[in-house]
């Protein structure tokens, strides 16, 4: 016996060393991906942000700046971080892209504290989980730096719920509660989608193993909170007129198939696999959540149902807010950075039922979602780097339009820098502001044009969601 235990002392080393590695290799390429395609100049809603370098430089920057409604989100801490790193670096948007992937990293630790002490396996049973926080499907959440605020909105969650499934341990009580209060409140006011964080966290209160007395004062302290934050936010709020609520209401098999396009996006670029993934993951969810809660381990799994909740409710959303646009926009790349938390979700559920229940049918649903894994992860890279080369030639083109603004048409100003109805006087306005803080295309050496001028995108390419049409 002893000798046995001392050969499986190396091999276990081995495989941990393997394991972490393994982890490792999805953030390195991601950081490499922001290497070879990131480029430095403002892009779209990242004009408005130019204004509060003027102002924070004279002194004139107001609370009001930060609160002031970005469309329907209210984006306060991403623009405090927008500030201090565009201060430091002379508003450097590659540093902002950098900055993103080093909240992905903190959200893939502490999704991995979860599995770990949740999960009882090998630590190579968390590598798929890595593949999808750094996937390349996110490459416009990756190469956009004003996506900054999705990026504090999902590492909020998770800090979130982490806190809450921390409140099993006495020790830890009180501390973990105040931390779960400030990450929510971090995330509430970041955008839209992070005020969805107070009622995924009551659902995971609500079945959380903690005892009635003190459970029941949690609740009811998360309950005030949470509303109170909603109120606030929609003190002064006004509702954008892009697309209409009703919508989603109105056109029921519209509203679907944009749903279950939008959710099998997380793992599939095109249309008709995104459907046909989302219509998997829809029944993956029923059955893992009909299995977690017959073998009575609701509990056991909250963090993970808070996550997946909070993952359906920001799908819901968008779907209820964004249908109306179109089933062809349902797979854009930055939606995918909340629909990965419900792959996440239920990969680490199914994982665990599978090692605890040792039956057929989590073991079968654990190898379904597997192979969905290992056909997505070649697609989203090969797609990733399609999707890098367009992002980069149009943003290097947009980086030479900037640098030359005085001569350039306001076509192209909004063609290549901001593409909405009447922003390339905007661009003009603001461009100035840049050019005198030494900001941006204006504080390197003089930026000189692509030696081509990049096509015409294809409409029907998702490698060119979010590029100007």
């Amino acid at each position: 016996m002893i000798k046995q235990t001392s050969r499986q002392k190396p091999f276990g080393l081995v495989t941990q060393i393997t394991s972490y590695l393994l982890m490792v290799l999805p953030g390195a390429l991601a950081f490499l991906y922001v290497r070879l395609f990131g480029v430095n100049v403002p892009y779209w809603d990242q004009w408005w942000i130019v204004t509060l370098f003027e102002k924070l430089n004279a002194g004139s920057l107001h609370m009001s700046d930060l609160w002031s409604q970005a469309n329907e989100h209210r984006i306060f801490f991403p623009r405090v971080a927008m500030l201090l790193l565009g201060s430091v670096t002379g508003y450097n948007n590659v540093a902002e892209m950098y900055f993103i992937l080093g909240l992905f990293l903190v959200t893939l630790i502490v999704l991995l504290l979860a599995f770990k002490g949740s999960v009882n396996t090998t630590l190579l049973m968390f590598v798929p989980v890595s593949f999808l926080m750094f996937s390349p499907r996110q490459f416009e959440n990756m190469l956009w730096g004003f996506q900054i605020g999705f990026a504090i909105v999902r590492a909020s969650a998770v800090l979130t719920f982490y806190f809450l499934w921390l409140l099993g341990s006495k020790r830890l009580h009180t501390i973990a509660f105040l931390a779960a209060l400030v990450s929510a409140t971090v995330a509430s006011f970041s955008s839209a989608q992070g005020l969805l964080v107070w009622p995924a966290g009551l659902i995971q209160l609500f079945i959380s193993p903690l005892e009635r007395p003190p459970k029941k004062l949690l609740v009811g302290i998360w309950i005030l909170i949470g509303v109170g934050e909603w109120i606030l936010y929609f003190i002064g709020y006004t509702q954008p007129d892009q697309f209409s609520l009703a919508f989603a209401f109105k056109h029921p098999i519209a509203a679907a198939d944009y749903s279950l396009t939008l959710l099998g996006s997380s793992l599939f670029w095109y249309h008709s696999l995104a459907a046909a993934g989302g219509l998997l993951l829809s029944c993956l969810v029923v059955a893992t959540l009909l299995l977690v809660y017959r073998d009575a381990k609701l509990g056991e799994n909250s963090f993970w149902i808070a996550l997946l909740s909070f993952s359906l409710l920001i799908a819901a959303s968008i779907i209820i807010g964004r249908s109306e646009a179109g089933v062809t926009w349902a797979p854009i790349s930055r939606y995918t950075s909340f629909t990965l938390l419900m792959v996440i979700s239920l990969y680490a559920m199914l994982v665990k039922l599978a090692l605890e229940r040792r039956s057929h049918l989590p073991t079968l649903l654990v190898g379904v979602l597997s192979g969905c894994l290992i056909l997505s992860v070649p697609i989203s890279y090969v797609e990733g780097v399609q999707a890098g080369e367009a992002v980069k030639a149009y943003r290097e083109q947009a980086a030479f339009v900037l640098y030359t603004y005085e001569s350039q048409s306001d076509r192209s100003l909004v063609r290549y820098l901001c593409p909405s109805p009447g922003c390339g006087p905007l661009v003009r306005e603001r461009a100035p502001i840049l050019q005198k803080l030494d900001y941006n295309v204006f504080s390197g050496p003089p930026v000189r044009g692509p030696a081509r001028t990049p096509p015409n995108p294809p409409a029907s390419s998702p490698a060119w969601r979010g590029l100007p049409p």
